[in-house]
Parts: C-alpha cells; structure tokens; sequence
C-alpha cells in the first residue's frame, strides 16, 4: 500500500549473573584444583627422585661388578705365573706332572671366572646405559675410596623421611583433598545465592534507535528435599577421606621399613668392609709364605693354590663390602628422600 513505510523491529539483550553464596562450593573446587597441582608437581619431583636412585645403584652395581672382574683377572694372572714356574721346573725334572697339571686345571678355572664376571659387568654396563637414556657405556673407572661415614641413631633417618618423603606429603595432600570434597558435598544441605543483572534493547532498522530496558535482582534457590542425595554424597567423601588415611599410614609404614632395612644394611656393611679389608691382608701373608715353602722345597702346590684362592675370595668378599656401604648408603639417602643431596656430598 502506497504510503506506508516498512521497518522491521530489532532486539537484543545481555545478563550475567555473580553467585553470592554457594555454601562453600565454589571455594573448595578451586583450593582442590590447586592441591591437584601441588601433588602432580610432588608425584613428578618423587618420579625424578627414584628414577636417579635407579641410575646410582645401576652405576654402583657396574663398578662392583668391575671391581669383581679385576680381582678374578689378577687371581687368574697370578695362576698362569705359578703355572709356567712350574712347568719350568718339570721340564728341568724339579715337579711331578701331577703339579703341572693341578695348575693347569685352576688357571683354566679362574680364566673362566674371569671371562663370566667380565660379561657380568658388560650387562651391567648395558642396563645403566639403557637407564641413562644412551646407546653405550664404553667403560667406568674403578678407584679406591676411603669412607669417613658416621652412621646416626635410626630414630633421626626415620624423622627425617617423614620430613622429607614427597610420596607422604603427597598423601596428605590427598587426605586434606578429600576433606574439602567432604565440606564441597555438605554444601548440598545449603542455600545458593546469585545476583543477576540484564538489559533488553529494541528498536527499528528504519531509524536505529534502541530503548535499554535493564533489570537487576538477587535469587536464592534451596532443594530442602533431595530424597537424601546429599547425605549419601557425604558419607560417601567421608570414607574416601577414611581410605586416604588409612593409605598414608600403610605408606609410612613402608618408609620406615625401608628406612630400618637400609639402616641396618649399612650397619653391617661397615662391619663388614673392615673385617673383610683385614682377611685380604691375612690372605696376601698366607700367599707369600706358601709361595715361599713351595719355591723351596718345603711345602705342596696345594697349599699354594688354596692360599690363592683364599686371597681371590677375599678381595672378592673387600669388594662386595665396600660396595654395600656405597649402595647401602644410597638406599638409605632415598628412604628418607634425600637421594640428590647424597649424590652431591
């Protein structure tokens, strides 16, 4: 129709709403997405610290299996030795054959020892390279090392690996996690309150005029019957906060096993290097005398190859013990989750 204008009606509206009050909801969602952080942080820092435990005592086992591997090539040095001095006193008609063969025999076995505890150390040598994240290891250095280790009553290790363990504060994370979930599910039984504010606009496309309309208000809701959903969410956060507990006190309990075994270890350990560093000087005397005996007559090549094999043993058994102490002492660094520290002293 001639004479009428056409428009078309345009509207829009916004709002938004800030709650109020939620019974503690909201706050607790927040600290417990906090406390997921802190504990992933904890259980990454406890991954770094066991996976260099594995690196240390890896290295340790390589370098005692190293160690092991010269005393068995020095023992099987020593045998060839006796075994070419004997046979050039049978060809000169100074030994029976009998002689020749005994060490014939026991420079063929310690040849042997020595090819196994060499293959010994380069499977070792393999595992700690696979640890370190690298193709190959070429070769370690065994040095000797003098210990000054002051071993302290148990009661301070086992203070400091509840000081100390990131895996126990990780546990109480969880617990005081749970603790939130409990008063999170409690606010159930609470009102909520929010604030809302809005505004419509209208107008026409012909003049694009618009006209605000804005609104603004506080609402509170209440579910007084929840046919007992909330106080099944409560008993519910309650139990898990139980387990939790229950969780922690079966990992500490398995600290401190760890700590007294590791304790006790190390004990017997340092008892052990210093009696077995006496039995190699003991077994290095009895050597030479039976050595001497028999160069001169007075004693039998079977005197002679025990005293070798006594002094193999020997250092074999020095080695073991001073290893321990290295090994023992990591195992007891990482029990009361000071592994790095006892890296760097």
């Amino acid at each position: 129709m001639e004479g009428v204008e056409e428009s078309e009606s345009l509207s829009t509206g916004l709002s938004a709403s800030v709650p109020l009050y939620t019974g503690k909801r909201l706050e607790t969602a927040i600290k417990s997405a906090e406390l997921d952080i802190n504990i992933s942080k904890l259980e990454f820092s406890q991954a770094q610290d066991d996976l260099t435990y594995q690196v240390v005592t890896a290295y340790v086992n390589a370098l005692e299996n190293l160690a092991t591997s010269r005393v068995n090539l020095e023992t099987e040095k020593n045998l060839s030795e006796h075994e070419r001095m004997i046979a050039a006193q049978y060809d000169a008609g100074a030994k029976a054959k009998i002689d020749l063969l005994r060490a014939q025999v026991e420079t063929s076995n310690a040849l042997q020892d020595a090819a196994r505890s060499h293959a010994t150390y380069e499977v070792a040598l393999t595992n700690l390279a696979t640890l370190m994240s690298t193709n190959s290891i070429v070769d370690l250095t065994v040095e000797d090392f003098e210990t000054h280790l002051k071993l302290e009553d148990i009661e301070k290790y086992l203070s400091e690996a509840d000081e100390n363990r990131l895996d126990l504060k990780a546990d109480a994370l969880r617990i005081e996690q749970g603790e939130l979930n409990v008063t999170s599910a409690k606010s159930g039984w609470l009102p909520e309150v929010s604030a809302s504010v809005g505004t419509d606009l209208s107008g026409t496309s012909r003049i694009w005029h618009f006209t605000p309309d804005a609104s603004a208000g506080v609402s509170a809701s209440w579910s007084i019957f929840d046919s007992g959903v909330t106080r099944a969410a409560v008993e519910s956060a309650k139990v898990e906060v139980e387990r939790l507990k229950l969780a922690m006190d079966a990992d500490l309990d398995s600290v401190h096993e760890d700590v007294v075994t590791a304790h006790k270890n190390l004990r017997i350990a340092l008892l052990r290097m210093t009696t077995t560093q006496r039995a190699v000087e003991l077994a290095e005397e009895e050597r030479f005398i039976a050595t001497e005996r028999y160069n001169v007559g007075e004693g039998i090549l079977l005197d002679v190859l025990d005293a070798e094999v006594a002094l193999s043993t020997a250092k074999k058994n020095n080695v073991s013990a001073r290893y321990d102490v290295m090994r023992y002492s990591f195992d007891l660094a990482h029990a009361v989750g000071n592994t790095l520290k006892a890296i760097g002293s």
